[in-house]
């Protein structure tokens, strides 16, 4: 609970220290990126999101959707949907893309798909 007071701040020192981060470190990073951008999400700061979610993105890398799929699969989806709201729709796109390339079930790609759609 008190690490959820302090998100913001915690996740921000994290990401400033991640030069030196484990692989190990990196993933647990990306997750708390994840937090940190959902959270914005939920109070209408989908800037701030954006930025979350696409440090929880850079931490996890190219192999982010082998060793952390549900992870990367997330931040895609929430990031998609914070570039929507803030009119990124080139960056919304590409992270569609993203997802619609995967190899992953219908039913994964469906939240992004559902991104797009409103989109149009």
């Amino acid at each position: 609970e008190e690490l959820e007071a302090s998100l913001f701040e915690v996740v921000g020192l994290l990401n400033c220290a991640a030069s030196n981060a484990t692989d190990e470190d990196r993933d647990e990073l990306a997750r708390m990126n994840l937090k940190a951008g959902i959270k914005a999400s939920e109070n209408a700061a989908f800037d701030t999101a954006k930025v979350y979610f696409k440090t929880g993105r850079e931490a996890l890398g190219s192999r982010g959707w082998d060793v952390d799929y549900r992870t990367r699969l997330d931040l895609c989806s929430h990031g998609a949907n914070a570039c929507f709201v803030t009119g990124d729709f080139d960056s919304m796109n590409e992270l569609i893309d993203e997802v619609l390339s995967k190899d992953i079930d219908t039913k994964e790609k469906y939240r992004v798909s559902d991104i797009k759609v409103k989109s149009l």
